[in-house]
């Protein structure tokens, strides 16, 4: 069974990245807690079970120092519903199951990915509900209408709510996970972090507990 995870990712050098955080902690560290994102997701590569691409916000960014060693492409649009829609329909005439996650959540692991394919061979949808109401992964197996991604109320506490309800289909849930937004979000990434962390992990939370210091 061909599967596919990718992941949608900003280019800093062409796009601001994390405004929300960057009024925390300012544009260096902004820009080194994304570098550590942009490592984690080397981590979720795998050799036999599925393949993985960066799904690029901007066209001029693919093929960009920043994502050497990374598979890219440019993903269409001019907004977040447009890109996603745009992602299932391409990559769904070539694989018969693709997972979505955002660059932005480190304290995922393969084996995470590994087992929401596994869910995906018996679910039409899955999602991964994230701690602010949206979601950090979504999985499925035939092309998502456009009026779902349309519909959804984005940058909200019903994010996923209104995302599975436009659905209107069950949707298998995984566990849920806070991606990065704020600086308070730190603290609970670290708690997220798998029990055997990677050393990318490692050295993400050991800058973390430097700078929260």
């Amino acid at each position: 069974m061909r599967q596919c995870l990718v992941i949608l990712a900003k280019t800093p050098i062409f796009s601001d990245v994390k405004t929300r955080l960057k009024s925390k902690i300012g544009k260096k560290n902004t820009l080194i807690f994304y570098k550590f994102c942009r490592n984690c997701v080397r981590d979720l590569k795998s050799k036999h079970d599925y393949d993985m691409k960066i799904a690029i916000a901007e066209k001029d960014a693919v093929s960009n120092n920043y994502w050497n060693g990374f598979d890219t492409f440019f993903a269409k649009g001019k907004n977040l519903s447009e890109k996603q829609y745009f992602i299932f329909k391409k990559l769904l005439k070539i694989y018969e199951s693709v997972i979505l996650i955002g660059i932005d959540i480190p304290q995922l692991e393969k084996k995470l990915i590994k087992n929401a394919f596994r869910f995906l061979t018996r679910n039409d949808y899955i999602i991964g509900p994230s701690s602010d109401g949206g979601f950090y992964l979504i999985g499925s197996k035939s092309k998502i209408a456009k009026e779902v991604w349309e519909n959804t109320e984005w940058s909200s506490t019903k994010t996923m709510q209104t995302f599975v309800r436009s659905l209107g289909h069950k949707t298998y849930k995984l566990k849920k996970f806070t991606d990065v937004d704020e600086f308070y979000d730190f603290q609970k990434m670290l708690k997220e972090m798998p029990t055997f962390a990677s050393k990318h992990q490692l050295r993400l939370i050991n800058w973390v507990n430097s700078i929260d210091g």
